[in-house]
């Protein structure tokens, strides 16, 4: 059971969807806003790294597109814009190391907007885990490549799902399935042709998810709430989001599965009232990064996001790789000396 109130789970229920629902209605229907997390501009997110990682890299990168279909569920009609279609389709990017030189450590531009991964260059020869990142509401896939390529530099298969409808350009309320989304990426991934290049490189069974806003959100509820939890999770990363109610499921006995949480102090979109929560209600071990200067697209760029750069890299090297806590742990230290952020954590038991 959870030590905070109904009352304080409601208010920050309340303020999740306020802020999903206030990007939405404030994003042109084309998506050139860039949504809930667009992340553009340069000189805003450091590489910088913990050392370590999954395989032998630092890797060079490779990207591909798939698109993926999940013919037993359905996509609800979007009035005026969208028929009613018996399938799921799944817009995917695949980032993932690479065979070649690896090159230098991605500039701050770089890790902001992507571009360092070379299309369809042939996959280097190990087997690594797999992070799925989701983007928030009007978002889409490649808003996240800079960072998918940072980690894929470290030796993870990155996929960044594109959601049918809270896609940018759409931009309509779908948590309900997007944990099942999540589910199918994972499993088209694992269940790749014989001849698809990736396959045979993609470790399912090391696996990590996180999200951004309303795909923090889609993380609490694959990898926290009885609805859709998926047991392959080893590890979540929520950015600026809360716990939002998925029928037919609750929170009350949720994993123990190590979570990083990020969100920044001045969020206005989703309160940071919503990581303060989650991280009160969530079971060890939590690490916790609250920028004190960051907002809900600044939680990525300058310090905040050379910090999550690092952070989240040391934390999925402890939790999917062979590496101990260390790492992250000087991170938080780091954040804290200079006082950037505020650096929360529930250790591991023991």
């Amino acid at each position: 059971m959870f030590d905070v109130t109904a009352a304080t789970r409601r208010r920050v229920a309340a303020a999740v969807l306020a802020g999903a629902l206030a990007v939405g209605a404030c994003s042109s229907d084309d998506g050139a806003s860039g949504g809930d997390d667009a992340v553009t501009g340069v000189d805003q997110a450091g590489a910088g790294g913990a050392e370590g990682s999954a395989g032998e890299g630092p890797f060079a990168v490779g990207r591909r597109s798939l698109t993926l279909v999940d013919a037993t569920r359905t996509t609800d009609a979007v009035t005026g814009r969208l028929a009613e279609r018996p399938e799921r389709t799944i817009e995917v990017e695949v980032v993932y190391p690479a065979e070649g030189e690896a090159g230098p450590v991605p500039t701050d531009e770089e890790v902001v907007a992507g571009g360092v991964s070379v299309v369809d260059a042939p996959p280097a020869p190990d087997v690594f885990p797999l992070v799925v990142f989701a983007h928030g509401w009007n978002g889409r896939a490649d808003h996240f490549r800079g960072f998918a390529e940072r980690w894929a530099r470290e030796g993870y298969v990155v996929a960044l799902p594109t959601f049918p409808l809270s896609r940018a350009g759409i931009a309509v309320a779908d948590l309900a399935d997007q944990p099942g989304d999540i589910s199918f990426v994972v499993d088209e991934l694992a269940g790749l042709a014989a001849d698809d290049p990736l396959a045979g490189h993609i470790d399912v069974e090391r696996l990590a998810v996180g999200g951004h806003s309303l795909g923090a959100a889609t993380t609490f509820g694959i990898a926290y709430n009885s609805c859709c939890l998926d047991g392959r999770i080893d590890a979540a990363i929520p950015v600026a989001g809360g716990s939002l109610p998925f029928e037919g499921g609750d929170y009350e006995d949720r994993p123990a599965t190590p979570m990083l949480l990020v969100h920044g102090a001045r969020d206005a979109t989703v309160p940071v009232v919503a990581g303060d929560a989650m991280f009160e209600q969530a079971r060890s071990p939590v690490w916790y990064l609250r920028p004190a200067e960051a907002d809900h697209v600044t939680v990525f760029t300058g310090e905040p996001g050379r910090l999550f750069a690092e952070a989240t890299v040391a934390f999925l090297d402890a939790h999917l790789g062979d590496d101990t806590t260390d790492a992250l742990d000087a991170v938080g230290a780091e954040a804290v000396s200079g006082g950037v952020a505020e650096w929360r954590v529930k250790p591991p038991p023991g």
